[in-house]
């Protein structure tokens, strides 16, 4: 029997929280007046769901079962989004509760992932991969969050 890799771990950290963030992103979406930020969240939610679902593909591809672990700020999370306030609220809520979350984040450790030799190649690429989709959609995110921020 193969040993179970190390990285397993972050991994699965990695499927809970992009399938958390494709549901409180939807959820915001189906919230939001705001054209572009609803048409901007349905996007980035179906990316964050697919990624969910490929990296539990690949936690199982290694062997290992997925795990779930609580996420305590994920219900207030959804509450926020869906909530009566402003989404200039909601950004700056959201934007706050990013400078709570502990170190090292799981950015932080799939970026670390990505130039660890004992990661495998296959694994290296797909963290290569989803670093460059999830640049482009916080890009993407920032741009609408700033018009919002600016309007108001």
């Amino acid at each position: 029997m193969t040993s179970r890799p190390q990285y397993i771990d972050l991994l699965n950290d990695i499927r809970l929280q992009e399938a958390r963030a494709g549901v409180f992103l939807e959820a915001w979406a189906k919230k939001t007046n705001n054209k572009d930020l609803k048409e901007c969240l349905s996007f980035v939610a179906a990316r964050e769901y697919s990624h969910g679902d490929i990296f539990e593909r690949r936690v199982k591809e290694l062997g290992s079962p997925t795990v779930d672990i609580d996420d305590p700020e994920f219900d207030e999370k959804v509450r926020v989004v869906t909530s009566d306030i402003s989404d200039a609220e909601k950004i700056a809520w959201l934007k706050e509760s990013r400078l709570r979350q502990p170190a090292p984040t799981v950015r932080e450790r799939y970026e670390a992932a990505m130039e660890d030799d004992s990661v495998d190649p296959l694994t290296r690429s797909l963290l290569r991969w989803f670093t460059d989709v999830e640049n482009d959609s916080v890009e993407a995110m920032s741009k609408v969050y700033a018009q919002i921020e600016n309007s108001g």
